[in-house]
């Protein structure tokens, strides 16, 4: 069965645009936050000097702020999938193949772009936890958003804002770098370099933030502002558009933005 055109567009005024918004500009910024880190690391130049401090505003504040709208954000969209064990397998593939792709290209061109564990391995773990969590609640109550799952699900958050507080007596004690995956800096004999790293801790438990915040907010699925203005609506179409297609955005923009800077000092238009 074909849906109208007029269906269609019932169907996209009542899309959650405010999510992909949010999506959008979570991933705006980190585009931002790599091309400063490629400029500064890649290309040498003496730019963007926040990047590199070990304790700053950046890494207090403005990093943990758009990681925190992108998982969460995530975590909200779980409630709008049908099979969520589906989507954490192909998330999980393209991760793994992103993994690989990076690791390798370290090895060759030295770059310091291989990537082990990050949020598209923090996301594939939430999202196959969330997809048990969810079938063991619909097998138990017969569907969503029980009580009991809603207790679960904030005993969940807490552990991991708990274990967050916890991380930094273990910080620097264990000599293995794949305590990383935890979010835990390792022992210094055992750090590896890496392009990117994000833990479990405490980025699981912001996940299910937003499952809980998706299954009370959500429960229609459709946005929370249908009558909102048209003008509004056409300005932040790019980055709607970006938070559509996150994680196409996420895989290429780097090639992408490294490609044009190392064109640019090609073409002598930057040093």
């Amino acid at each position: 069965m074909t849906m109208t055109k007029e269906q269609s567009a019932v169907k996209t005024r009542k899309r959650a645009f405010e999510l992909d918004l949010l999506r959008g500009f979570a991933i705006f910024m980190m585009i931002l936050h790599h091309f400063a880190f490629d400029l500064r690391f890649i290309l040498g130049y003496d730019v963007f000097a926040f990047i590199g401090a070990e304790c700053n505003w950046f890494w207090a504040f403005v990093h943990p702020f758009f990681i925190f709208i992108f998982v969460g954000i995530s975590g909200v969209c779980c409630q709008f999938s049908r099979n969520n064990f589906k989507r954490a397998a192909k998330l999980g593939a393209i991760a793994i193949a992103f993994s690989v792709v990076t690791i390798t290209a370290d090895h060759f061109l030295n770059l310091g772009c291989a990537i082990y564990f990050n949020v598209l391995h923090v996301l594939t773990a939430a999202t196959v936890l969330f997809a048990l969590f969810d079938h063991v609640e619909q097998k138990k109550t017969g569907g969503r958003d029980s009580r009991q799952g809603d207790m679960v699900l904030m005993l969940i958050v807490a552990l991991f804002m708990w274990l967050l507080h916890a991380l930094p007596f273990y910080d620097h004690t264990i000599h293995s770098p794949w305590v990383m995956i935890l979010g835990m800096d390792p022992h210094p004999d055992s750090v590896i370099q890496v392009g990117d790293e994000l833990g479990l801790i405490p980025w699981v438990g912001v996940f299910f933030l937003g499952v809980l915040i998706g299954r009370h907010v959500y429960k229609e699925k459709e946005t929370l502002f249908p009558n909102a203005p048209k003008p509004f609506l056409t300005a932040i179409k790019p980055f709607e558009w970006i938070g559509r297609n996150s994680l196409l955005v996420y895989l290429i923009h780097q090639p992408i933005v490294l490609g044009i800077l190392y064109l640019l000092r090609y073409a002598g238009i930057i040093p």
